[in-house]
C-alpha cells in the first residue's frame, strides 16, 4: 500500500473540522437528578461520540461502569441512581482510558482531587481536553503531512495537560488507523 497522505484525505479533514466543534458538558450541564445505568451510558455515548464513535466499537458499557465502581474509581450509586459526580467521573475515565491504564487514571484522579474540588477539577479537565483536541485538529487541517503541534497552556496542572494531549493525539491516530482499515477493506472487496 502506498504511503497515505492524511493531509489530503477528506475523511481526516472532516473529522478534524468536526473535532474543532467538540465540547464537553461543564459540571452544571451534567444531569443532577439521578439516572439509571442505561441512561448514564446513553449520556456518555452522546457526549463522546463525536470523538470516539467513529470505529463502531463500544467505548462505554454498563459493565465498564460497574467495574469502575468495583475499583472504587466511581462511588457507588445511590439506590441504583447515578448523579452529577458519578457521571463526571465516568466521563473522565472514558476519555483517559483511551491512552492510560486504569490504575494510572485512579492515581491521577486521587492526586488531583486532593488539590481541588470535583467541580473545578472536572471543568478544568474539560478545558484542557477541548484545547488539546482543537490544537491537534488545527494542525491536521493546516498540515502538509508534517504535523507540528504546539501546546501552550498558560496555567494548569501538568498531569491534566499531558493526559489531555495524550487523548487528543490518540483519537486522531485512531481515526487515521480507521481510514487505513477502510481503504484496505475497499481494496480487498474490489479484488
Amino acid at each position: 500500500m502506498d504511503n497515505i497522505n492524511f493531509a489530503n484525505d477528506i475523511r481526516m479533514i472532516e473529522f478534524a473540522k468536526s473535532a474543532m466543534n467538540f465540547f464537553l458538558p461543564r459540571w452544571d450541564k451534567i444531569p443532577s437528578l439521578g439516572l439509571y445505568m442505561d441512561q448514564v451510558v446513553t449520556v456518555i455515548e452522546k457526549e463522546l461520540a463525536p470523538v470516539l464513535g467513529f470505529d463502531n466499537e463500544a467505548f462505554i458499557t454498563a459493565s465498564m461502569i460497574n467495574n469502575y465502581v468495583k475499583l472504587g474509581m466511581v462511588s457507588k450509586p445511590d439506590k441504583k441512581k447515578y448523579y452529577r459526580e458519578h457521571i463526571a467521573c465516568v466521563m473522565i475515565i472514558t476519555i483517559l482510558k483511551q491512552s492510560l491504564a486504569i490504575s494510572d487514571i485512579r492515581l491521577g484522579m486521587d492526586a488531583t482531587l486532593k488539590k481541588v474540588n470535583s467541580e473545578n477539577a472536572y471543568n478544568r479537565f474539560c478545558d484542557y481536553v477541548e484545547y488539546a483536541i482543537k490544537t491537534v485538529a488545527e494542525s491536521v487541517i493546516a498540515s502538509d503531512d508534517t504535523t507540528e503541534i504546539d501546546f501552550k497552556f498558560v496555567i494548569g496542572d501538568a498531569m491534566i495537560t499531558m493526559a489531555a494531549c495524550s487523548f487528543a493525539t490518540k483519537i486522531f491516530t485512531s481515526k487515521m488507523v480507521s481510514i487505513i482499515r477502510e481503504d484496505e477493506k475497499t481494496l480487498t472487496d474490489n479484488e
